[in-house]
């Protein structure tokens, strides 16, 4: 997301007199060039926009928002320490520039773990920097945290600012169906794909909810545009193979969870799925084999015992299945309860 910088609203800037520092006219001239430069980054011409905020620092070494639009330059070529160093001295000189602390956010977005990058989106806000993108990425670190409501909260104020953000709808729309408010879900992914027609993952999460809601046909055509627009999307894949399991085309599902898996090996839902699908087939061994093939990479995923549990009973082997549902239990989930049952005729 690296280009959000032509997203963002490019303000011109009319600059004061910095007092016992810079005549009447080398005010005038800094504050030009500045707003070329802000135009040459409209027009894409970044080169050229760089060296204008640079010229602008050499007639004020402390002009911050020469420094705030460079970091800006310097984020765009993905030089982030550049940006960094730009940005830290724009907010030296002006604690109050909330554009800057949102950059410095969005550079450390993704990557950071100790939560800075939510705490200047904060700064951001707080500090008047009231672009939609703020709201939206500070709710995106409040679902991160469990801060739901919170996140709920900036998105409403994101989709205030800004009607049509796809994004910030398809956010809001994932809240929803977590606390089972699925009409609501469903009416945000469409309203995020009338306004960005092209999403595939919006595709693929409204079919989910359609699911939710018993519209599997429905949901078959979510999940088949999704794969339309993005073939390489192998978790749609897997949901309209999963999908089309429920309605009964097997061989349509084997397809689809095939699909998947040549995409992404890993995926292991794709990999559950297809197990099943295979036992429903009477192929149990197979079944087996493919269940057994990802145990070692994911040794406490209680999913994989439960349904091996219930594979192995297929093939008589309840000794088997009581080892895993025994392991189900251990890992401290209640799913195999119904099933240890059968354990007891051991």
């Amino acid at each position: 997301m690296k280009n959000l910088l032509m997203f963002l609203l490019l303000v011109f800037y009319s600059g004061q007199l910095a007092l016992g520092q810079l005549t009447f006219n080398e005010t005038r001239q800094r504050d030009k060039i500045l707003n070329e430069g802000i135009s040459l980054m409209i027009r894409g011409e970044f080169q050229m926009a760089e060296a204008k905020f640079s010229e602008c620092l050499a007639i004020d070494t402390a002009f911050a928002p020469a420094f705030l639009q460079r970091g800006r330059i310097w984020l765009e070529w993905g030089e982030t320490g550049e940006a960094m160093r730009d940005l830290d001295t724009a907010i030296s000189l002006d604690p109050s520039m909330g554009e800057a602390y949102f950059y410095k956010g969005y550079i450390l977005y993704g990557e950071d773990t100790t939560g800075l990058d939510g705490e200047l989106f904060n700064k951001a806000v707080s500090s008047g920097f009231t672009d939609p993108w703020a709201y939206y990425f500070r709710a995106l670190t409040r679902i991160r945290d469990g801060m739901e409501g919170m996140a709920m909260n900036d998105l409403n104020k994101a989709i205030e600012l800004r009607e049509d953000f796809a994004l910030a709808y398809h956010e809001r729309a994932g809240i929803k169906r977590i606390s089972g408010d699925l009409q609501g879900a469903h009416f945000d992914y469409q309203t995020a794909l009338e306004y960005q027609p092209v999403f595939p993952l919006a595709f693929n999460n409204m079919g989910s909810v359609k699911m939710l809601l018993g519209d599997y046909q429905g949901a078959i055509a979510d999940y088949t545009q999704a794969v339309n627009q993005d073939p390489d999307l192998a978790i749609a894949l897997n949901n309209r193979g999963y999908a089309r399991y429920y309605m009964g085309n097997l061989e349509g599902a084997l397809l689809d969870f095939n699909a998947a898996l040549s995409l992404n090996d890993s995926l292991l839902v794709a990999t559950v799925n297809k197990a099943s699908l295979l036992a429903k087939q009477n192929q149990p061994i197979l079944a087996l084999d493919l269940l057994d093939g990802v145990m070692d990479s994911y040794p406490d995923h209680v999913v994989l015992y439960l349904n091996r549990g219930l594979i192995r009973e297929l093939t008589g082997d309840l000794e088997g299945a009581c080892e895993d549902w025994n392991k189900v239990r251990d890992l401290g989930s209640s799913e195999a309860d119904a099933y240890i049952n059968e354990c007891d005729e051991l």
